[in-house]
Protein backbone atom coordinates (compact mmCIF):
# COMPACT_ATOMS: atom_id res chain seq x y z
CA UNK A 1 0.00 0.00 0.00
CA UNK A 2 1.20 3.79 -0.58
CA UNK A 3 1.26 6.00 2.12
CA UNK A 4 0.21 9.34 1.48
CA UNK A 5 3.27 11.77 1.74
CA UNK A 6 2.85 14.58 3.95
CA UNK A 7 3.37 16.84 0.93
CA UNK A 8 0.44 15.54 -1.38
CA UNK A 9 -1.82 15.81 1.83
CA UNK A 10 -4.21 18.47 1.03
CA UNK A 11 -5.87 20.00 3.86
CA UNK A 12 -9.74 20.78 4.24
CA UNK A 13 -11.73 23.37 4.76
CA UNK A 14 -11.79 26.79 3.92
CA UNK A 15 -8.59 29.31 3.86
CA UNK A 16 -8.27 31.76 6.62
CA UNK A 17 -9.23 35.12 7.09
CA UNK A 18 -6.69 37.46 7.06
CA UNK A 19 -5.98 37.96 11.08
CA UNK A 20 -7.83 41.67 11.28
CA UNK A 21 -11.04 39.73 10.14
CA UNK A 22 -10.65 36.58 12.25
CA UNK A 23 -13.24 36.22 14.91
CA UNK A 24 -11.18 35.56 17.70
CA UNK A 25 -12.36 37.80 20.67
CA UNK A 26 -15.04 36.57 23.08
CA UNK A 27 -17.34 39.14 25.14
CA UNK A 28 -20.00 37.86 27.27
CA UNK A 29 -22.82 39.91 27.68
CA UNK A 30 -25.65 39.74 30.74
CA UNK A 31 -29.05 39.43 29.88
CA UNK A 32 -32.29 39.45 32.06
CA UNK A 33 -34.33 36.03 31.35
CA UNK A 34 -36.51 38.29 29.42
CA UNK A 35 -34.29 39.61 27.26
CA UNK A 36 -32.44 36.26 26.48
CA UNK A 37 -35.76 35.09 25.40
CA UNK A 38 -36.53 37.97 23.27
CA UNK A 39 -33.25 37.94 21.70
CA UNK A 40 -33.30 34.00 20.63
CA UNK A 41 -37.17 34.74 19.24
CA UNK A 42 -35.19 37.84 17.17
CA UNK A 43 -33.24 35.68 16.05
CA UNK A 44 -35.09 32.45 15.36
CA UNK A 45 -37.45 34.46 13.66
CA UNK A 46 -35.35 35.39 10.59
CA UNK A 47 -33.36 31.91 11.24
CA UNK A 48 -30.08 32.72 12.84
CA UNK A 49 -28.35 32.25 16.06
CA UNK A 50 -28.30 35.01 18.75
CA UNK A 51 -24.57 35.44 18.34
CA UNK A 52 -25.25 36.43 14.62
CA UNK A 53 -28.11 38.80 15.39
CA UNK A 54 -26.02 40.45 17.91
CA UNK A 55 -23.48 40.83 15.50
CA UNK A 56 -25.44 42.07 12.50
CA UNK A 57 -27.05 43.90 14.93
CA UNK A 58 -23.97 46.07 16.20
CA UNK A 59 -21.99 45.77 12.79
CA UNK A 60 -25.51 47.50 11.01
CA UNK A 61 -25.65 44.69 8.75
CA UNK A 62 -28.65 43.88 7.54
CA UNK A 63 -31.03 40.76 9.01
CA UNK A 64 -32.11 38.01 6.29
CA UNK A 65 -35.71 37.99 5.67
CA UNK A 66 -37.88 35.51 7.76
CA UNK A 67 -38.23 32.38 6.20
CA UNK A 68 -41.18 31.58 4.19
CA UNK A 69 -43.75 29.62 5.01
CA UNK A 70 -44.39 26.59 3.21
CA UNK A 71 -47.89 27.34 2.57
CA UNK A 72 -47.08 30.51 1.06
CA UNK A 73 -44.55 28.89 -0.60
CA UNK A 74 -47.35 26.13 -2.12
CA UNK A 75 -49.75 28.79 -2.99
CA UNK A 76 -47.44 31.53 -4.71
CA UNK A 77 -46.63 27.95 -6.98
CA UNK A 78 -49.78 27.43 -7.50
CA UNK A 79 -50.96 31.24 -8.72
CA UNK A 80 -47.76 31.01 -11.10
CA UNK A 81 -50.67 28.93 -13.39
CA UNK A 82 -53.47 31.38 -12.90
CA UNK A 83 -51.03 34.10 -13.92
CA UNK A 84 -49.18 32.77 -16.92
CA UNK A 85 -52.82 31.64 -18.28
CA UNK A 86 -53.97 35.41 -17.94
CA UNK A 87 -51.35 36.54 -19.53
CA UNK A 88 -51.46 34.02 -22.51
CA UNK A 89 -55.43 35.54 -22.26
CA UNK A 90 -54.38 38.84 -22.31
CA UNK A 91 -51.78 38.32 -25.30
CA UNK A 92 -54.91 36.44 -27.01
CA UNK A 93 -57.09 39.31 -26.42
CA UNK A 94 -54.46 42.17 -28.22
CA UNK A 95 -54.18 39.38 -31.04
CA UNK A 96 -57.78 39.46 -31.92
CA UNK A 97 -58.32 36.17 -30.84
CA UNK A 98 -60.46 35.77 -27.56
CA UNK A 99 -63.85 38.21 -26.74
CA UNK A 100 -64.77 36.97 -23.35
CA UNK A 101 -63.50 39.38 -21.42
CA UNK A 102 -63.61 43.09 -21.26
CA UNK A 103 -59.68 44.05 -22.55
CA UNK A 104 -59.56 46.50 -19.94
CA UNK A 105 -59.99 44.07 -17.08
CA UNK A 106 -56.75 41.85 -17.92
CA UNK A 107 -54.33 44.22 -16.70
CA UNK A 108 -56.30 44.98 -13.55
CA UNK A 109 -57.07 41.11 -12.71
CA UNK A 110 -52.85 40.81 -13.57
CA UNK A 111 -51.80 42.80 -11.18
CA UNK A 112 -53.61 41.54 -8.87
CA UNK A 113 -52.27 38.31 -9.26
CA UNK A 114 -48.97 40.03 -8.91
CA UNK A 115 -49.79 41.98 -6.17
CA UNK A 116 -51.13 38.67 -3.85
CA UNK A 117 -48.18 36.71 -5.06
CA UNK A 118 -45.18 39.11 -4.19
CA UNK A 119 -47.49 39.65 -0.96
CA UNK A 120 -47.00 35.75 -0.34
CA UNK A 121 -43.30 36.04 -0.63
CA UNK A 122 -42.88 39.20 1.72
CA UNK A 123 -42.42 41.29 -0.82
CA UNK A 124 -44.14 45.05 -1.30
CA UNK A 125 -47.34 43.72 -3.29
CA UNK A 126 -48.03 47.11 -4.72
CA UNK A 127 -44.56 47.24 -6.53
CA UNK A 128 -45.21 47.28 -10.09
CA UNK A 129 -43.15 44.22 -10.80
CA UNK A 130 -44.40 40.09 -11.76
CA UNK A 131 -40.90 38.70 -10.71
CA UNK A 132 -39.69 38.73 -6.82
CA UNK A 133 -36.59 40.82 -6.01
CA UNK A 134 -34.45 39.56 -3.93
CA UNK A 135 -33.27 42.84 -2.32
CA UNK A 136 -36.75 44.15 -1.28
CA UNK A 137 -36.36 43.83 2.35
CA UNK A 138 -33.03 45.95 2.34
Amino acid sequence: MNAPTPASKKKGGRKPLPPDQRRSLRFEVWLSPVERAELVARAKLVGITPGEYMRRAITGAPMPPPPLPALNRQAWTELCGLAANANQYQVAVNAGKAFGWAPALLPELIRQISALRRGLLGLDPDENCLVPVEDAHD
